[in-house]
């Protein structure tokens, strides 16, 4: 069976306009040339679409029904004519980039969310892994880009530009034993301060290949567990097992419900700690007009 399109675009016209001579008008074709098509349709389906006993047309019961399914069909061809016009304008139809599940805060996602209007056409796919893992996904060239928190060597070797800061703190659990009977902070009521020795007796959490230039209180302290995954590091930190290094985008409900506390060490001069992120490319690389958007997007942040 090969239905032609032309056969039910004469079909639908007909349905809708009431006669094979007002379908011709509509059409600019002949009204024998409607009634033509509309029977090798017919003769395709093995059934008859309309009855043609009386002085107009009417649709029989599987006239309608095929009129529904030719309807769904048409608009699906529009659908398909659109986009492949919009495909054809575009230079990139397939994008693959990287970002770090420690800098995808919600600024980050509203952009995406503003990409598929804007590259409706696209077909993104979003890798996530830590910085390190995007950093030689890159250099496999299997990413066309990939923002994180990248070390100084990393960014030597690939182009790079730096983005957006990052707020981070330190948290802890209330259940973490040597937490329990610290003092809260007198600026936030909600955090609590930590004396330089039992930091240095605690376990410190932080995600992996994290970034420590002007983390000097690390230095002090043994007791490091990298985790990779941040949802594990969350879990394992609300858990009492350690004190953690975190963007506060992600702890930020943990903070509101009292699951975790901030904490600052006493004598700190400096009450915050802040990550800056940055997106890197391959050397060399060509930005289509989608990675150029989305650079100057995560760069306005």
């Amino acid at each position: 069976m090969k239905i032609q399109l032309e056969s039910l675009i004469s079909f639908i016209t007909a349905a809708d306009t009431g006669s094979f001579s007002a379908a011709g008008r509509k059409l600019k074709k002949s009204q024998a040339g409607i009634s033509l098509s509309i029977q090798n349709l017919e003769i395709d389906l093995g059934f008859t679409l309309f009855d043609r006993n009386g002085k107009y047309p009417l649709l029989t019961q599987q006239g309608e029904l095929v009129l529904k399914d030719a309807r769904l069909l048409m608009s699906q061809y529009s659908t398909f004519v659109e986009r492949s016009k919009f495909i054809s304008r575009v230079e990139q139809v397939k994008l693959s980039i990287g970002i770090d599940p420690l800098v995808c805060c919600q600024e980050v996602k509203d952009i995406i969310l503003r990409f598929s209007e804007v590259f409706p056409a696209v077909e993104l796919t979003i890798v996530q892994r830590s910085s390190e893992s995007l950093a030689q996904k890159l250099a496999d060239k299997t990413l066309e880009f990939a923002l994180g928190l990248f070390g100084r060597d990393v960014e030597k070797t690939f182009e790079n530009m730096s983005a957006f800061q990052l707020d981070s703190c330190w948290v802890v659990s209330p259940s973490y034993s040597l937490a329990q009977n610290l003092q809260h902070d007198d600026v936030d009521p909600r955090a609590i301060k930590i004396d330089r020795a039992t930091f240095n007796q605690s376990r410190i959490l932080l995600p992996s290949e994290t970034p420590l230039a002007g983390f000097y209180e690390v230095s002090l302290t043994k007791k490091i567990w990298y985790v990779e995954d941040i949802h594990t590091l969350l879990s394992f930190c609300r858990n009492g097992l350690g004190i953690a290094f975190l963007p506060s985008f992600v702890v930020a409900h943990d903070l509101e419900n009292g699951s975790l506390n901030k904490i600052f060490l006493e004598k700190d001069q400096s009450r915050s700690r802040d990550w800056r992120s940055s997106l890197i490319f391959t050397v060399g690389h060509q930005k289509s007009p989608a990675v150029e958007w989305l650079t100057q997007q995560l760069l306005n942040i």
